[in-house]
């Protein structure tokens, strides 16, 4: 959309004047360089389509702004019996760029030559618009000019309003712009979710301060484990190499103690601060006490070349909602890693019930969230996914040990009893807190994308997407692994059998992504897993 066709939008909108003018009678429509009308109401107004929908009122107008271009007040103009337009210029540095136009119906339009005309294009009944026409008192041809210098005033006075507003919105903005702190603020903790890696969350909250400070560039040393092996994010471009900017941060970090910053004249000996440029500062990140890392700022622009209170203040809010987040992020890794060892202790347990399914659920879930990540999910998602294809098969606690292990073919009622497994594990899970996104997985893993899986016969997209990922990831581990009633297939052969079944078993669109995989993790596993069994078996 041109700058031009913006400008008119922007008249029309603003204020209510095309609906006042609406009220008494008339429509207004922006009119461009090239005649093209922008209304000002919808088409759906029965006055505007009236008015706008016929090619003798275009046709008009065309030959009507050939009068107008070189006046800055044109005279009304009669575009079809009955139908006059007022312009009023708008200008765009000092150029004409366009008008605003205002359609007015006179009493001589009803009944007139081309009433029914207007009508026709229109789509209007025309009793019925004549009808409504005698409802609005249309003004006699006489009243036409006495009608534009009202028109001429309102839109004066619209401008003038539009003026005033942009100036608030200019005095809106310087004032905003003192709150900067504020909005650091609010844009560092509006991002502390437990969702947020803490690798992340620091980039941000680096990112946050440079638009912030009047510094060059900010960066985070974090030292989580106190190894001096941190991690160094840097937003901006220092004047110095990574690996200096590295060691000095070791260095610092060794030697600070609570949350006191750092400057140029209180910096330790033995640290080289000089690193920084002009106005450096370092603010340590705590954790119970403890530093575990740092957010420094250098190369300070402006003609203050000192640490200010403002500087001060901001990275140490910024240090302190670091902290605060890194220690909570830990928090919820340490839960997180007994949650994922509780769930993996327990199917674990429920592959021990067939050697044959040995690893069968760890497997799973790394084949499912790498299909995840094929996708393009996130890695939270990603990781949801993971634990969906460890529970999978949690049901089959509830499955005989003797089905579960027969050697041969199953009887109907055995195979009745496996099928259970789904919707036994669902209600297992189903009163985890937050765990919808993953009951759906493990109750229709065996829906096919044909319809002809079980428990519920789903066919296509109904199916969860994370049934629909675990179902490639675990029908691929059953034919890469020796089960009872058969051995393993060659993995050339069990690819070739998935993308055989695409669109019949399995999603069409996730097959391709499946079968790029790279499976060395995968592999990996398998070997791990048979070594395991191979000790196990042997101190039996």
């Amino acid at each position: 959309m041109s700058s031009t066709n913006v400008h008119l939008g922007a008249m029309l909108a603003s204020a209510g004047l095309a609906r006042s003018l609406r009220e008494a009678g008339i429509v207004l429509a922006g009119c461009d360089l090239d005649g093209c009308l922008h209304r000002g109401v919808g088409r759906s107004d029965w006055l505007c389509s009236l008015l706008t929908s016929s090619p003798m009122v275009t046709q008009s107008m065309t030959t009507a702004i050939d009068t107008w271009r070189d006046t800055t007040s044109p005279a009304p103009v009669e575009l079809v019996e009955g139908v006059w337009v007022i312009a009023v210029p708008v200008e765009v540095r000092r150029q004409v760029a366009g008008w605003i136009t205002a359609l007015v119906p006179v009493d001589t339009l009803i009944g007139g030559s081309v009433f029914n005309a207007l009508c026709q294009a229109a789509r209007l009944d025309r009793r019925a618009t004549e009808s409504m026409l005698h409802t609005l008192t249309l003004p006699p041809v006489g009243e036409v000019d006495r009608l534009a210098v009202l028109v001429r005033c309102l839109c004066a006075e619209h401008a003038k309003g539009a003026q005033q507003t942009s100036t608030l919105d200019t005095v809106g903005q310087e004032l905003s712009s003192t709150y900067e702190e504020i909005s650091l603020l609010y844009s560092v903790t509006g991002n502390m979710t437990l969702a947020q890696r803490p690798d992340r969350f620091t980039s941000m909250a680096c990112e946050e301060l440079l638009h912030t400070l009047p510094y060059g560039w900010v960066a985070a040393w974090i030292d989580r484990a106190g190894r001096g092996e941190g991690s160094l994010i840097i937003s901006g471009t220092p004047g110095v190499s990574r690996p200096a900017l590295r060691d000095m941060a070791r260095r610092l970090l060794l030697t600070c103690e609570g949350d006191t910053p750092v400057t140029a004249s209180s910096a330790p000996i033995g640290v080289d601060f000089a690193l920084l440029g002009d106005a450096g500062i370092a603010q340590p990140v705590t954790r119970d006490g403890r530093v575990i890392g740092l957010l420094f700022a250098g190369d300070k622009s402006g003609d203050d070349v000192s640490v200010s209170s403002v500087d001060a203040k901001l990275i140490s809010a910024a240090a302190a909602h670091v902290g605060i987040f890194l220690e909570n992020a830990s928090l919820y890794d340490e839960l997180n890693a007994m949650f994922l060892g509780t769930l993996d202790a327990l199917t674990a347990a429920i592959d021990a019930k067939d050697r044959y399914t040995s690893g069968h659920s760890r497997r799973v879930a790394i084949l499912t969230r790498q299909l995840a990540r094929a996708i393009g999910m996130d890695d939270a998602t990603a990781h949801r996914m993971h634990i969906a294809g460890l529970v999978h098969d949690v049901g089959k606690i509830g499955v005989p040990e003797l089905v579960l292990g027969k050697p041969g073919r199953l009887t109907d009622t055995e195979f009745e009893a496996i099928k259970q497994h789904p919707a036994i594990g669902h209600r297992i899970l189903r009163d985890i807190p937050d765990f919808d996104d993953i009951l759906g997985g493990v109750l229709h893993h065996h829906e096919r994308w044909d319809g002809r899986g079980y428990p519920h016969g789903m066919s296509g997209n109904d199916i969860p997407l994370a049934a629909r990922l675990i179902a490639l990831a675990d029908t691929f581990d059953a034919m890469c692994s020796t089960r009872t009633y058969r051995t393993a297939l060659t993995r050339q052969s069990v690819l070739d059998e998935i993308a055989n079944c695409a669109g019949s078993q399995f999603d069409p669109e996730l097959v391709p992504a499946f079968l790029a995989m790279d499976f060395t993790a995968y592999d990996r596993m398998v070997v791990e897993h048979r070594a395991t069994d191979g000790h196990q078996e042997a101190a039996a």
